[in-house]
């Protein structure tokens, strides 16, 4: 094979044989520039490089910074490290302290209300209040602040390498990142491998999936492609074709081309020579085929010092602070320093700009070192690095504190390990980290014995988090645990009663109120026996929990006596506890006292710092919001919260609520992504009535929809997750009612709407409150004629759901007009119509139903009232509702507008004669009703459906019923009927 031309002579050795350029890469670097364009002009967004380990995902990045710095751009960098339990925020925290220390956004006004909270990530704004939100919502939101002054006109790019090694906490703020630099000049790049499975790599490809990131995969080389890096790298025109052998081994890997012509120019094996380079014929013994291989003859070839400070270097990770390395290696700082200058120079390891740090170039050249100790030396270095560590940060602040206990498991000190491991774990879980406090309570209890005395402080801590994040399997088994190793002990009572209060409240969130109860009780008793003021509180604020769906007048003594203990003991968590429940059980009658309840909890939670309680206000508050029919902003909010906390049942509740919301809006499909998003949580949690009503509120969109079988799907399912659970049979019902209005049958509406109540009013004090049919109930008894008048004052006394106060109103005004005051029927319409506001789908249904009874009593308006709902209705497509609207208008004498295009009788039954009004009933005939029904749905008397009938027999040539019931499902029995 001959040697490849490159255009340029060959020099007698390169100063580096890192590649001049990047090589091969045009397609990735265009895109990058381009992305770059788009943020300076404030399309900002991110962008993931992905690849396989060595593949130049760094290199491109830092083309692509050098390439934003020209353009004027604020560049900021960081990177996760591997770790055992990786660090929260490490990589965020270390690029925005490389714009901090340059004075960028200290001064910034707009930034003042977050400094508090950026002090998680940049220490010197870490003030002393210890009241600082933690939520890693709010801190992203933070986070997109702080990026968006250091952009200010000119635009700014942050790089974010190796997520693959990020912690869950990283990942969560740049999807939000993601999600919410569109408009904004700053793009945001992120590296990640793609061998293996990652929570990095699949985040890259959820957000590309919904479209709201960029992901550009980086592959191999090419043959062409390799000979012009090896050009490059010997800053040679002419590569001799055995070199371009060589070369060939790394398989296109460029770092790994760069390793080989490394090792071969250190090895002596290839040289420049006369203007050309050479490669000796016993390259095959001197360059091994493997890279560790490569490896050790390269720190055979630097010397004993550089080779033992390299060695030591790498239990301190990929990145190191050089200033520990003399206390581990027992050199100088001089021969540290001399030896480090040598590994740079032989390209194994590189100087971190502005940094008194330094990384190996790429983390397999550190791996390759690290397998050539033995597990003594190991040891032995971790131990000495670890002395070196506790030395230089006493405190072990920050990720110092991680990498000690890495050291420590190194060291064979596993105790030591965990003690270290259960502190960052408790960092963590003040950060409102819970799923890297879980990650690391779990590295904890592997490495401690079960008779360990710190193994009881890792599972007590680890049953807190798996409570408060909702995970009721996991919580029950380390709880049993737990109290199984604390025995019977008089000592452990307090402990025991902790234990029994974090498995109430997993049982809570899991909806197992009977379970709960046991265990709070169990709970109480430890604390009869072993009396404490402070942990009495904590039992009395469970115990109220639990009350409430089992005897909901003790409820409120219950929470008065935690909050009043809370209040005077100082304990906050408690006192949002206490207020929770006193707003639930207020919130049943009154919704303003429960308002200001859940304000006081959320005002408590704000000043304390407390994000999960913050994340529960503002869900208590936004069910609020949903029982008055408002916007979900603060559903929206606690969602948020609850996520970024790692408190995914509670996440999953708020979800419901949403749905429980946005399925009676105008676009109920919205309500559906949000309860299939809360069954998602639920079946991973088992969390079977929550589960239950997610399914049952997506019932309610397939009703509104017309899809009938998928409608029902969704309620047999409900019902199984919570067979005789009354709120499921209520929300079932009311989804079969929906589909009833949607296809104006109202035998099928009455019997499921009082289904729909009924169950409702068999809970504790008759608790009309869940149960927003109350008020269709009562609207469609007042047209029938068969009202309860002392139904619907228990309705009216107990409802605060903005549909039953807005149908009662309806009811009430067809009750008004009947006895003959029509303008007080009139304001009831108007009052009625105003508590919908929005809400159009109900307010048009209203005024269908009223307008109705306006026209056989003779008040209000029913004629304008029926063109807006039938405009409505048509517009949407919603032909039976419609087809009532025009039934009506006939009736009350009134001219009918021409149906919508869409809706014209189809051509070939146009061209038989077939008019608007006889198809309506050629599609009810499809359905095989009788002529009295259809004469019903269509507000016709039965000869006139008769006659209709007759000449639809005449027209379409079909003689007997059975055989025309036949022909309208073959011809418009798919069609939604009208």
């Amino acid at each position: 094979m001959g040697p490849w031309r490159l255009g340029r002579g060959a020099r007698s050795r390169p100063a580096s044989l890192l590649a001049s350029r990047v090589v091969g890469r045009d397609l990735e670097t265009g895109a990058l520039c381009d992305a770059i364009e788009r943020a300076t002009g404030g399309q900002g967004g991110v962008v993931f490089l992905v690849g396989e380990p060595g593949i130049g995902k760094s290199r491109l990045a830092h083309s692509a910074a050098a390439h934003a710095e020209g353009r004027g751009l604020r560049v900021l960098r960081g990177r996760a490290v591997p770790t055992a339990t990786p660090l929260a925020y490490r990589p965020l925290a270390e690029a925005l302290c490389s714009a901090a220390r340059t004075g960028a956004a200290s001064d910034a006004p707009e930034l003042e209300p977050f400094r508090p909270i950026l002090g998680l990530l940049v220490p010197e704004w870490r003030g002393d209040d210890p009241r600082v939100e933690d939520s890693v919502i709010a801190l992203a939101e933070a986070v997109l602040r702080f990026l968006r002054v250091v952009a200010a006109n000119r635009g700014c790019l942050v790089v974010l390498e190796d997520v693959h090694w990020a912690d869950p906490e990283t990942l969560r703020i740049i999807e939000y990142l993601a999600d919410n630099l569109v408009g904004e000049r700053v793009l945001c790049l992120v590296t990640s491998r793609d061998e293996d499975r990652s929570a990095g790599l699949e985040l890259a490809r959820s957000l590309q999936a919904r479209r709201v990131s960029m992901l550009v995969q980086v592959p191999r080389l090419g043959e062409q492609e390799v000979a012009e890096m090896v050009g490059s790298c010997l800053d040679a025109g002419t590569v001799p074709a055995e070199v371009l052998d060589l070369a060939a081994r790394a398989d296109g890997v460029p770092f790994l081309v760069e390793e080989l012509l490394a090792v071969a120019v250190t090895s002596g094996a290839l040289v420049a020579d006369g203007g050309s380079w050479t490669l000796s014929e016993t390259i095959g013994r001197i360059v091994p085929l493997t890279f560790s291989d490569s490896m050790r003859r390269r720190l055979t070839a630097l010397g004993e010092h550089p080779r033992a400070v390299l060695v030591a270097a790498t239990v301190l990770g990929r990145r190191f602070d050089w200033s520990l390395l003399p206390t581990i290696t027992g050199l100088s700082q001089h021969d540290v320093l001399t030896a480090l200058r040598r590994a740079v120079d032989a390209q194994i390891i590189s100087v971190d700009p502005g940094e008194s740090t330094f990384r190996f170039r790429h983390a397999l050249s550190r791996d390759a070192v690290v397998a050539e100790l033995l597990p003594p030396e190991l040891a032995a270095l971790s131990h000495r690095a670890l002395e070196a560590v506790e030395g230089a940060h006493p405190g072990l602040e920050d990720d110092w504190c991680e990498l000690a206990a890495e050291l420590a498991e190194g060291a064979g000190d596993r105790r030591r390990a965990g003690e270290l491991l259960l502190e960052a774990a408790r960092r963590a879980l003040q950060r409102g980290a819970l799923a890297s406090a879980e990650a690391t309570l779990d590295r904890a209890r592997g490495l401690l014995t079960a008779d360990d005395p710190t193994s009881l402080d890792v599972d007590e801590c680890l049953s807190q988090v798996l409570s408060l994040a909702g995970k009721r399997q996991r919580a029950v088994e380390v709880g049993d645990s737990l109290l199984a190793r604390l025995g019977d002990d008089r000592g452990a009572a307090q402990r025991r009663a902790e234990v029994y209060l974090r498995l109430a409240r997993a049982a809570l969130a899991a909806t197992h109120w009977e379970e709960a109860h046991e265990l709070v009780e169990r709970a109480h008793a430890e604390t009869e026996a072993a009396p404490d003021e402070r942990l009495a509180a904590r039992v009395h604020a469970v115990r109220a929990q639990t009350a409430i769906m089992r005897s909901p007048d003790q409820a409120p003594p219950l929470a008065q006596a935690a909050l009043e203990a809370a209040e005077r003991l100082g304990l906050p968590d408690v006192a949002c506890e206490a207020l929770e429940v006193l707003g639930r059980s207020q919130r049943r009658l009154d919704l303003e006292a429960a308002e200001d309840a859940f304000a006081r909890a959320l005002t408590v939670a704000e000043t304390h710092g407390l994000t999960l309680w913050r994340a529960r206000a503002l869900h208590e508050l936004g069910t609020i919001d949903m029982l008055r029919g408002a916007p979900v902003t603060r559903l929206e909010e606690a969602r948020h919260l609850a996520v970024a906390q790692g408190a995914l049942a509670t996440a999953a509740v708020v979800d419901v609520q949403i749905a429980a919301a946005l399925v009676f809006r105008d676009d109920p499909e919205p309500g559906a992504v949000a309860a299939r998003r809360s069954a998602g949580l639920a079946r991973r949690y088992g969390l079977n009535q929550t589960l239950a009503a997610a399914v049952a509120l997506e019932a309610y969109v397939h009703a509104r929809a017309g899809r009938r079988q998928e409608m029902q799907r969704c309620i047999e399912e409900a019902l199984a997750y919570a067979p005789g659970v009354p709120d499921i049979e209520v929300k079932t019902s009311l989804a079969t009612a929906l589909l009833g209005f949607v296809e104006e049958d109202r035998p099928r509406v009455r019997h499921h709407l009082h289904r729909a109540v009924v169950p409702a009013s068999m809970g504790p004090g008759g608790d009309y409150s869940a149960a927003p049919g109350a008020g269709l109930l009562a609207l469609v008894r007042q047209l029938d004629g068969t009202a309860d008048e002392a139904a619907e004052a228990r309705v009216a006394k107990s409802s605060v759901h903005f549909m039953t106060r807005s149908f009662l109103r309806y009811a009430h005004a067809v009750a008004a007009g009947r006895a003959g005051h029509a303008d007080g029927a009139v304001a009831l319409v108007a009052e009625a119509d105003g508590m919908l506001g929005d809400h159009e789908w109900l307010r048009h249904l209203g005024q269908r139903l009223v307008a109705e009874a306006a026209i056989a009593d003779g008040w209000g308006h029913p004629v304008p009232w029926l063109r807006e709902a039938l405009a409505f209705f048509d517009a949407r497509g919603e032909e039976r509702i419609a087809s009532a609207c025009r039934s009506l208008l006939r009736r009350a004498g009134a001219a009918v507008p021409r149906r919508r295009g869409g809706q014209d009788v189809p051509g070939e039954l146009r061209a038989l004669g077939v008019t608007s009004r006889e198809l309506e009933v050629l599609r009810l005939l499809a359905l095989g009703l009788a002529n009295k029904d259809i004469g019903s749905r269509l507000y016709l008397s039965p000869r006139t459906v008769e006659r209709h009938v007759a000449n639809l027999s005449v027209k379409t040539g079909v003689g007997r019923r059975s055989e025309l019931v036949a022909y309208a499902a073959r011809t418009v029995g798919e069609e939604p009927p009208a």
